[in-house]
């Protein structure tokens, strides 16, 4: 690594955890470092900035949620530019995962060693997906959970409870290679990452830096198969079944269905079928923490910023 620092272009989204994304701001300014903070001010105004700051800046920090990394994520993809993250959002899926935390020291310590994973994205009709999306019981949450005034565990919870009380499986029909599956399913996810957040792991084997994305059927199942899917969940310990099925690919997915909302990291999106998924050719560099199960030759990824 060479001995400059790296310029550090920190975007906050201030509507992350108001209180404390201002005292995250106090902590920043007080450091002696190359460091510039800038706000968002509107829905994808992160790329904006990026825009406006490649050329100046070497590490681009996502204080916010999954939908601000992907943001910046969509904003940095193919380019040598870094992404690190600092978690100020609900579920923060896409920090878990990483290994990112709320040590401001260990962020800086992890960018300073200038390590970086080279991760893949996926494409869902050529927009972004960093860790997973889906249709389903899980889009439908999200456009839910979208609806409420306050974020947070809770407000999930009761909005996932909420939607399976009224939700009827879809029904898909998805085209790989040289397979094409047919049925009713609960939900239909496609994980780049192990994890939608809050520790929920649907696909524990998902690995971001292996060029591959897992395809995940849930079929129908009862309200106590549920139940016993939810604790699964959370505990990281859900395996194929009766009711769960994985296929490792590296795409193109076909997805048909006449299920409209999706999520994309979280976020609520409307898509009309035919919905094709795929691995970018194009990679984004990950901060490396050192806290992750990943590792794409890391050590052999020190470079100068």
């Amino acid at each position: 690594m060479s001995r400059n620092k790296p310029n550090i272009l920190v975007i906050v989204n201030p509507n992350a955890g108001k209180r404390k994304t201002r005292q995250l701001r106090r902590k920043l300014e007080a450091r002696q470092e190359n460091i510039t903070i800038r706000e968002t001010t509107y829905p994808r105004h992160s790329v904006q900035i990026i825009q406006e700051e490649f050329d100046r800046h070497d590490v681009f920090v996502a204080v916010g949620g999954d939908g601000t990394v992907n943001e910046m994520a969509t904003a940095l993809l193919g380019s040598d530019k870094k992404l690190a993250v600092y978690p100020a959002g609900s579920g923060n899926g896409f920090a878990r995962e990483f290994g990112f935390n709320k040590n401001l020291n260990q962020l800086m310590a992890a960018i300073a060693s200038g390590k970086n994973l080279t991760t893949d994205a996926m494409l869902i009709n050529g927009q972004v997906s960093m860790h997973v999306s889906g249709v389903g019981y899980d889009g439908e949450v999200a456009h839910d959970f979208a609806k409420l005034p306050g974020r947070g565990f809770w407000n999930y919870l009761f909005s996932s409870i909420r939607v399976f009380w009224q939700y009827n499986p879809i029904q898909a029909s998805i085209e790989l290679e040289n397979e094409t599956i047919n049925g009713r399913f609960f939900m239909i996810n496609l994980a780049n990452t192990a994890q939608f957040g809050y520790g929920a792991r649907i696909a524990s084997q998902a690995n971001p830096t292996d060029g591959l994305l897992e395809l995940v059927l849930v079929r129908p199942m009862s309200l106590w198969a549920f139940v016993l899917f939810s604790l699964r969940l959370f505990l990281g310990t859900l395996k194929s079944s009766e009711h769960l099925s994985y296929r490792s690919t590296a795409g193109p997915i076909t997805l048909k269905t006449s299920a409209r909302q999706f999520h994309r990291d979280g976020d609520p999106i409307l898509l009309e079928s035919p919905v094709k998924i795929e691995i970018s050719t194009q990679k984004i560099k990950v901060a490396d923490t050192g806290n992750t199960k990943f590792c794409n030759n890391s050590k052999s990824s020190e470079k100068s910023v």
